[in-house]
């Protein structure tokens, strides 16, 4: 089956945002009146005018987001706001159906609820097995630079274990995920193991968001097309290859398991 991509914003628009948060969204947004009002032609944007077979990506650095009281948060306030638990991102969009605006609502302690038991379901869960015809079957080529010039291909990395992520700045779990995943550079650091981070971002935010959040991994801009050769459509997604380019693990989100199966299937094809 087809999946779909898991992100904050999509949750929140399904789950936390029902028929009783769209009614309880801040009157003083929707009646202000002032002259610069960013909301000015555009419309809250509710379920069904969202597609959920597309990725839905907050860019603070490119769509503006406001708090209520229309104050503008600054890229680097966005996602310490987000991983808060209290603001609904709600999306205004204009006539075409295009995300403008990214207005940070305050949670009803209801809506702080149902995030959280949402979450608390998703760490219950763990990562996601993907399904077994991925397994044992030949990687897909890449041929990519780092945020640093330095180049990797499938091909040159033959004969080494290679550890994927499928990440983007906006997704909460890639970015709660990080410095376990740091652990993990360093424990196999000097061993024929390369890490590669396949951003969807491009170069530029890549390179502001890690000036100020370590990140151990290759850092790859602007992946989308290498994510789609590897059919990935949920974030964040770990792929490990082996020394013959074989494909032997391969899980999405982030669980309790997560890092010690990374851990185990590295070791194992490392002998």
């Amino acid at each position: 089956m087809k999946k779909i991509i898991l992100l904050a914003l999509m949750a929140l628009l399904f789950v936390a945002g029902n028929a009783n948060a769209q009614k309880n969204s801040s009157k003083k947004t929707t009646k202000t009146t002032q002259k610069d009002n960013p909301l000015k032609g555009l419309k809250k944007a509710g379920p069904e005018d969202m597609d959920p077979s597309k990725p839905i990506m907050l860019e603070p650095f490119n769509t503006p987001i406001y708090f209520e009281n229309l104050k503008r948060l600054k890229p680097e306030e966005f996602m310490s706001a987000m991983m808060s638990g209290d603001f609904v991102p709600e999306p205004y969009i204009d006539k075409k159906g295009d995300i403008k605006v990214i207005m940070l609502r305050k949670a009803s302690e209801e809506e702080k609820k149902q995030m959280l038991e949402m979450q608390q379901g998703m760490r219950e869960r763990g990562p996601v097995e993907e399904p077994s015809d991925k397994l044992g079957k030949q990687a897909a080529k890449f041929s990519v630079s780092d945020i640093n010039g330095k180049t990797f291909s499938l091909e040159a990395l033959k004969g080494k274990v290679i550890v994927l992520n499928f990440w983007f700045i906006e997704c909460k779990p890639c970015v709660m995920e990080m410095p376990e995943l740091n652990k993990l550079v360093e424990k196999f650091k000097g061993k024929e193991v390369v890490f590669i981070g396949f951003a969807s971002n491009d170069k530029a935010k890549l390179e502001k968001f890690l000036s100020s959040n370590k990140f151990s991994y290759n850092a790859i801009p602007d992946s989308k097309e290498v994510a789609e050769s590897y059919d990935v459509r949920m974030f964040p997604t770990h792929i490990v290859i082996d020394r013959e380019s074989i494909i032997r693990h391969h899980t999405v989100g982030l669980g309790p398991t997560t890092m010690s199966d990374l851990e185990k299937t590295i070791e194992q094809h490392l002998k």
